[in-house]
C-alpha cells in the first residue's frame, strides 16, 4: 500500500503545462478535419446498429444461423460506438 502512495506521490509532482495553440490557420484546419472525422465515426456506428438489426431480423424469419452471427457482432459494434464516444472526451480533456 505504501509503494502505491508513493507513486501517488511522485505522479502529483509530474509537471502539467497546458496545451499550446496551434500556429495560423493551422489549428482550425486540424479541428475541421477532426470534426469530419467524428462525424463519419457516429455515422458508420449508426451503420453498424442497422447492419446488425437488418441481420436479427433477416436471421429470425429465415430460421438461419444469420441472428447468431448478429448477436455475435454486437458486441464489436457497441465497443466501437464506445471507443468512438470517448475518443471526444479524451480529445477535449487533453484540450
Amino acid at each position: 500500500m505504501s509503494t502505491l502512495l508513493l507513486a501517488a506521490d511522485w505522479l502529483a509532482q509530474v509537471p502539467n503545462p497546458p496545451a499550446k495553440e496551434l500556429p495560423g490557420d493551422l489549428g482550425n484546419r486540424v479541428n475541421d478535419t477532426l470534426g469530419y472525422a467524428k462525424s463519419i465515426c457516429y455515422a458508420l456506428a449508426f451503420a453498424g446498429l442497422l447492419a446488425v438489426a437488418g441481420m436479427l431480423f433477416v436471421g429470425l424469419r429465415g430460421r438461419s444461423d444469420t441472428a447468431k452471427n448478429a448477436l455475435g457482432h454486437l458486441p464489436m459494434v457497441i465497443l466501437g460506438i464506445v471507443i468512438t464516444g470517448g475518443a471526444g472526451g479524451i480529445i477535449e480533456a487533453f484540450r
